[in-house]
């Protein structure tokens, strides 16, 4: 199978002056960044206690008298995604507030799902909500009421198919549901690649792309799933969607060998020892989140575009991720040295 070539041109990359006040500023920011003392400090804490104590110490001191009423890690996540969101909306050019759904795309994807199963349940999922650019109130009642008055492109059209698919009742299965949701959004992100311009950040979802069916069919092969490959598959990413639907109907060492000839290969394999070692699927997580900071390396090399603003926000998503990793260790006494495994530092 042929390599991927994922080597960015130095044309590829262009500096934009009308970022250079948000590049600076963002520049002065990395020191919030915790550093590898701070991490180990931290997810050396004895119990929540101690953990609040050593978290203290940093950008998150804002959070501390929550994190100890409610012990739960998800008001800190929400808050900073809500600031990131506000952020990036203030700072974007529109022609790049596209960004926002790719930087978010996980989170976004979960909430339209949040929504419809709020409706076909009958029953309100707020709780699970994660409020970035839209509240629940405002997706539940588009969806509702047909009307996608202030929602971006993307969200607009797939509330539309989702309710359309409902109606007709055309699917019937939940999870095929959510699964063709997925697929129909995925397609509708992609789309916007026109009108942003970015080559980095369209590699970097075509990546994404990649990954995500990588995942999927391993998670399906690893857990004897029957279901077919079509489902789960998405296009638009290096690997061909035909391919991978092949082997995605093959064995899991067929897979495996198959992934070896690709620039996904080290990873699959690290991950593929690790999931028979502990039987986890985290370590995808944990490799993509490298994966993905590999591919954005060059972005070093320049002063002020709309990808160093993405790559920053990446990095602070990736960071908050591990921090979750180490509070729910410190708050259920797992041994450190696993937690730190897990949380890749």
């Amino acid at each position: 199978m042929e390599q991927i070539n994922y080597n960015i041109r130095d044309d590829d990359i262009r500096d934009d002056n009308f970022y250079l006040f948000t590049c600076a500023e963002l520049k002065a920011r990395e020191l919030e960044f915790l550093d590898k003392s701070k991490i180990d400090r931290i997810s050396k804490s004895k119990n929540l206690k101690e953990f609040i104590k050593n978290l203290g110490d940093t950008v998150y001191s804002g959070y501390l008298s929550e994190l100890e009423e409610s012990r739960s890690f998800a008001g800190v996540i929400a808050g900073e995604y809500s600031g990131f969101a506000e952020y990036l909306s203030g700072r974007l050019k529109s022609s790049h507030r596209h960004v926002r759904e790719i930087l978010f795309f996980e989170e976004i994807l979960h909430n339209l799902k949040i929504v419809f199963k709020s409706i076909i349940l009958d029953e309100g999922h707020r709780e699970l909500f994660m409020p970035l650019f839209y509240s629940y109130e405002k997706l539940k009642r588009a969806a509702e009421e047909r009307k996608y008055n202030g929602l971006s492109r993307s969200v607009s059209a797939t509330l539309r198919y989702a309710s359309e698919m409902m109606e007709s009742k055309e699917e019937k299965d939940y999870r095929i549901l959510e699964f063709k949701i997925e697929k129909f959004y995925l397609n509708e992100v992609f789309k916007s690649f026109g009108e942003l311009d970015s080559r980095l950040i369209k590699e970097y979802m075509k990546h994404l792309i990649d990954i995500l069916n990588i995942k999927n069919i391993y998670r399906s092969k690893y857990l004897g799933e029957e279901m077919d490959p079509g489902y789960f598959l998405h296009d638009n990413g290096y690997l061909p969607v035909d391919l991978m639907m092949k082997l995605g109907k093959s064995g899991l060492d067929d897979f495996l060998k198959k992934m070896k000839g690709t620039g996904y290969g080290s990873m699959v394999a690290r991950c593929a020892d690790a999931l028979d070692s502990n039987r986890k699927f985290f370590y995808f997580e944990r490799e993509e989140d490298l994966f993905y900071m590999n591919i954005l390396e060059p972005l070093k090399y320049t002063v002020s575009n709309v990808e160093k603003i993405f790559k920053f926000f990446l990095r602070k998503k990736m960071e908050l991720k591990s921090l979750n990793i180490i509070f729910t260790g410190v708050l259920y006494n797992v041994d450190t040295e696993k937690v730190k495994e897990r949380a890749g530092f």
